[in-house]
């Protein structure tokens, strides 16, 4: 019944609408009728839904609304109470100032009131700061303003005083040396500026910086910034405390060390940035002071400038290395002109000739290798020299030519072009080694004072030694005369040392008989010998033209280069260059020849290294042997032909032979500049054995007999612990860079260039005494001045960049193609007073054996001579040497055979004087009548 049913309608949610809601029928397959209830029921859900959202929306805003009714209550409640405190305060008499006093004194503890109140938020105070300072009236405006600037004075100057009190910057007790000079870095005293004086760093970096720069600046940019805000604050507190003056020491030698003057000098120190140039180069003196209560005058002694300082502490430190014994001395002579500014009576320019020295740390070797008995014993005991210690053995002749190959191929490989570059790292793996390539490392040097001696005369080389070692004070050290010390220079001061052991051998013993030397020869020196000879012979007719083109003669004017004559040689460089870039030229030409390409971009293509290596090989082998020289001169002299009258008799091809000869003497030189930079002592030994001979075949007979020497001391005279010292540290590096090794005498040729260039005084300065003072500073000026511009990001380099030959050398490659030099062609000959280029190195061969006065066997007999006389008690000093001297007298040497060559066929007279060659007599004198002037 219906009455049963109601209840049941009461339950029911109430209606969604105010009536029926009609919709159409729904209709379909019943998957149809599916979907369509399914959409039916999301459209409906999507509306209620929304309704939801919308009443929530409401509530949210009710709740929101009378939140921030209930917040602006409280506000207003909050504010109400404070003006009633601040109105009880007025009542009572007090202010609120007194009772901010009152919570921020500590004095009346209300620490917890003050952290709880103000400090927990620690945006609060600055807030309120922020307030007073830009929302208040002008004059609360005046007083915030005033107390900042008096707040933030006070700890700048509170920063600058414990900066000041840290003697950081401060010198006045520190020792100006190398610690302290090249110590200098902007960044590491930006860094502690950062740390102890971040107010005025912050200060001054707001002053350096705009909003603009803020967004638009790059990294580099805000570096270069940080060093000019730390440069003004240098500056700054070097005027607080005149005390803090490390950064205008710095600034003023570095200065100096650029060549700056006086005037500039006193420019930069007026603006508080250097010290002023009496500063930098003041003299010591004493200054007398009279006592308050005594009559006696006391002194004090002033430590003079600091460039003087820098002298003496640089002295120290050579003293030092002294001290220990290991070390090694290089000196060199230097001419100074003195110019007098007004020519007058007894005072006109002057050139005076002076000596430079250098000592540097051998590098491994110790004071039991170092005994003067173990040298004395060695060197009585050695046998002569023989041609087979000047000749290469089979081994060595091995080694050289895998040296010369690889040579040729570092010349591909550098100056081949791009498609070569590729081999760079196949070249480094395969590079020739012997056992005694030096272990890299950095070589320190220290320069002494100049002295005022003129070391070309034996005297004065005597006088020279006696000077250096009284400055290192070794003559203080207990047992000093008991240890081989080791002396580099060219070949006159070289000559000279060896000419006091001749003179005082048997008359003087220990340091004055000078038997405890070894004198290393500069090896720079011998290479400027070497290209001198090199370009002397190859260098040909100027006007035969392309008549004789394999001449360096044609190829200086295929290079439109200037004029040579050989009257008037140009510098080493621009002699050697020609040399270099001719032999870079012909390498490529030949390796053309021996691949059989028209071009290197051809040839590049699929070349690999193996092949590569092959045909390097094949150019040794083809275009630099001597042996088909002398096969084709001994033709052409077997021939009878003497003049070009009969065309059909013409034996050889004068062209061919010169370029062949060419190319094996500027490889040989190429081969020695790469082992001296790699620092190889193995490969240099085998080209100064072939210099021994090629120095006599061109003429450069004092540096051949030098050669000698040489070879006799590592071979018989050292010991091996010496030979060994020797290989050692022949060769420098002042950098630890690999491929950065340079001759020692070169290094004094370079510290004589900085004295003579920039470092030595002007006008009525100009003396021996500066000199003296500047000539040990001269190694720390120059490392100061590369320091400051790595540090200050302005360092260019020295380094020079490699001569672009990419016109150079495709021109010499067509002139040598269209000329046909390296195609043999019989019967081409040169003009009659064009006469063919001599192989030097086979006649100097011929002339160190040739004859009874040979050179050979004069230096035997003179060294057997030697010998004897040494084994003599001397006269003066003889008993720091009697225990080295045996009790027996050998008598002086006989003279040997004479040795006479007949030239048969080249192979056999070269076999001929390999056999008969050793021994011999008499002296050669040519050393001891050299001028200053030789080895330049």
């Amino acid at each position: 019944p219906p009455s049963a049913l109601r209840p049941c309608s009461y339950s029911l949610p109430p209606l969604s609408s105010d009536d029926v809601i009609r919709s159409p029928p729904i209709v379909g397959t019943a998957a149809q009728r599916l979907a369509l209830s399914h959409q039916k029921g999301q459209a409906k859900r999507a509306i209620t839904m929304e309704g939801q959202r919308q009443a929530l929306f409401l509530q949210e805003q009710q709740e929101l609304e009378a939140r921030k009714a209930a917040l602006q209550k409280a506000e207003q409640e909050k504010y109400n109470y404070f003006s009633s405190i601040l109105e009880g305060l007025r009542l009572r008499g007090y202010s609120l100032g007194q009772l901010v006093i009152y919570v921020s004194d500590p004095v009346f503890r209300q620490g917890v009131a003050r952290w709880e109140s103000m400090l927990r938020d620690n945006t609060f105070i600055s807030k309120i700061l922020d307030l007073w300072a830009s929302k208040s009236s002008a004059t609360t405006q005046e007083q915030v303003h005033a107390w900042a600037v008096d707040y933030v004075a006070k700890e700048v100057c509170e920063e600058a005083k414990k900066i000041t009190a840290s003697r950081f910057l401060q010198t006045r007790q520190r020792p100006i040396d190398s610690k302290l000079v090249l110590g200098f870095n902007m960044s590491t005293i930006q860094s502690y500026f950062q740390e102890h004086g971040s107010v005025f760093m912050t200060i001054l970096k707001s002053l350096a910086t705009s909003s603009k720069q803020l967004k638009q600046s790059t990294p580099a940019r805000f570096a270069k910034k940080v060093k000019v805000i730390t440069a003004s604050a240098l500056g700054l507190l070097g005027e607080y405390s005149y005390h803090n003056n490390w950064a205008k020491k710095a600034i003023g030698l570095y200065l100096y060390s650029t060549g700056s003057q006086r005037q500039p000098l006193s420019v930069v120190s007026h603006l508080g940035i250097s010290e002023s140039y009496n500063t930098i180069t003041g003299k010591k003196y004493r200054v007398r002071k009279e006592r308050s209560d005594d009559t006696t005058p006391s002194s004090t002694s002033n430590k003079g400038g600091s460039l003087r300082q820098l002298s003496e502490s640089m002295l120290d430190m050579a003293r030092v290395v002294a001290s220990i014994g290991l070390f090694a001395t290089s000196y060199d002579n230097i001419n100074m002109v003195f110019k007098a500014a007004e020519q007058i009576v007894g005072r006109t320019d002057a050139q005076e000739n002076g000596t430079c020295a250098t000592i540097w740390p051998l590098f491994k070797a110790s004071i039991h290798d170092m005994q003067v008995k173990d040298l004395e014993d060695s060197f009585d005991k050695a046998p002569p020299l023989s041609i087979s210690d000047v000749l290469l053995n089979s081994a060595e002749s091995a080694s050289l030519k895998e040296n010369l190959v690889h040579c040729i191929l570092r010349i591909i490989v550098t100056h081949g072009g791009e498609p070569f570059k590729k081999f760079h790292a196949d070249l480094d793996r395969t590079s020739p080694s012997t056992e005694h390539k030096i272990e890299l490392h950095q070589t320190p040097l220290h320069p002494l004072p100049a002295f005022d001696i003129d070391e070309s005369t034996i005297v004065g080389g005597a006088e020279v030694v006696d000077a250096i070692f009284d400055v290192l004070e070794v003559k203080k050290i207990s047992g000093w005369s008991k240890i081989v010390r080791f002396f580099c220079g060219d070949q006159l001061t070289i000559a000279r040392l060896r000419s006091l052991v001749n003179i005082r051998a048997g008359h003087e013993g220990g340091y004055t008989g000078f038997g405890w030397g070894v004198w290393m020869p500069g090896l720079f020196h011998a290479k400027m010998t070497d290209i001198h000879g090199v370009f002397m012979t190859h260098w040909g007719k100027p006007s035969a033209g392309p008549r004789n083109p394999s001449c360096l003669a044609f190829h200086n004017t295929v290079l439109q280069r200037k004029p040579i004559l050989l009257t008037s040689l140009p510098p080493f460089r621009t002699c050697r260059d020609l040399i270099f870039v001719s032999l870079y030229a012909r390498i490529l030409h030949c390796l053309l020849l021996v691949s059989k390409t028209g071009s290197l971009e051809e040839y590049s293509k699929d070349i690999t290294f193996d092949k590569l290596s092959e045909h390097a090989s094949a150019i040794l082998d083809k275009y630099a042997s001597p042996d088909i020289i002398s096969d084709l001169r001994w033709r052409r002299k077997c021939a009878g032909v003497s003049t070009t009258e009969i065309p059909t008799c013409r034996e050889g091809d004068m062209v061919f032979e010169n370029a062949v000869l060419f190319l094996r003497d500027a490889l040989i030189s190429r081969e020695f500049t790469d082992a001296v930079k790699t620092g190889d002592s193995g490969r240099v030994i085998l080209v100064l054995k072939i210099w021994a001979l090629s120095f006599r075949g061109s003429g450069r007979t004092k540096y051949a007999h030098e050669m000698l020497h040489l070879i006799h001391n590592i071979t018989h005279v050292w010991p091996k612990t010496i030979r060994n010292i020797v290989f050692n540290n022949w060769l420098i590096n002042t950098t630890g860079n690999s491929n950065s090794w340079i001759e020692v005498d070169l290094m004094q040729e370079h510290m004589n260039f900085w004295i003579k260039n920039f470092y030595r005084a002007h006008g009525s300065a100009a003396s021996w005494a500066w000199l003296e003072m500047i000539a040990p500073c001269v190694n720390i000026l120059r490392d100061l001045g590369r320091n400051f511009k790595q540090m200050l990001g302005t360092d260019l380099g020295t380094a020079h960049h490699p001569m672009d030959l990419s016109v150079d050398l495709p021109d010499l490659m067509q002139s040598l193609e269209d000329q046909e030099v390296y195609v043999f062609k019989n019967g081409r000959y040169l003009d009659e007073d064009d006469v063919p280029v001599t192989d030097i190195i086979s006649a100097g061969l011929n002339e160190l054996l040739n004859g009874r006065l040979s050179p050979l066997n004069e230096y035997n007999t003179a060294f057997r001579r030697l010998q004897a006389r040494r084994r003599l008690v001397p006269l003066v000093n003889g008993e720091e040497s009697s225990s080295h001297c045996p009790s027996v007298n050998i008598p002086l040497p006989t003279v040997a055979p004479l040795v006479t060559v007949c030239m048969t066929t080249p192979s056999e007279a070269i076999q001929q004087l390999v056999g008969e060659g050793d021994g011999g007599t008499e002296d050669d004198k040519d050393e001891e009548d050299s001028d200053a002037d030789d080895d330049e």
